[in-house]
């Protein structure tokens, strides 16, 4: 019998104490305190995240580390509530959100400068895309992220 294996992201920075705040505000879990191991582990049901302290560790760049962004999986309206909530509780707040197919994508950026995109299962059809409005006629599928949080909250309250 094979166990279930839940996916690992493996990160590494020069400045872990954000970087573990704001991972484990997105997972939900408790964080050491303070992180003192050069590897710090946080574990949620479906994804474990290792943050690796390095001394010689960038910001974060798309062109020198291959990886443009990152998707978190939520499953409903209350759950994507709660984690928009404990990221605004440490400041962290959505720079855009896109329209996709049966679901939403709101975007932050994590203490090293990472996209982190959260994908919530709400359909905002009816949603006014900025390209419509002729705002932002370069990314016609972009929405402001307040008119989503404005929808979870519905959404989550119904």
């Amino acid at each position: 019998m094979t166990a279930l294996v839940t996916p690992t992201l493996h990160l590494l920075t020069y400045r872990p104490e954000p970087m573990v705040t704001w991972w484990a505000a997105l997972l939900g879990v408790e964080q050491p305190d303070p992180p003192r191991a050069r590897v710090t582990t946080l574990s949620a049901l479906t994804l474990t995240v290792l943050i690796e302290r390095s001394d010689i560790a960038l910001d974060y760049h798309r062109e020198a580390c291959g990886v443009t962004w990152i998707a978190v999986g939520l499953h409903d309206a209350t759950a994507s509530l709660t984690v928009t909530h404990r990221l605004a509780v440490i400041g962290s707040h959505p720079h855009r959100a896109t329209l996709h197919p049966g679901y939403t994508r709101l975007w932050y950026l994590d203490p090293n400068g990472a996209d982190v995109a959260l994908d919530i299962a709400i359909d905002m059809a009816g949603a006014t895309p900025a390209a419509a409005t002729g705002d932002d006629p370069l990314f016609p599928d972009e929405v402001d992220p307040a008119d989503v949080l404005a929808q979870l909250r519905e959404r989550a309250s119904r």
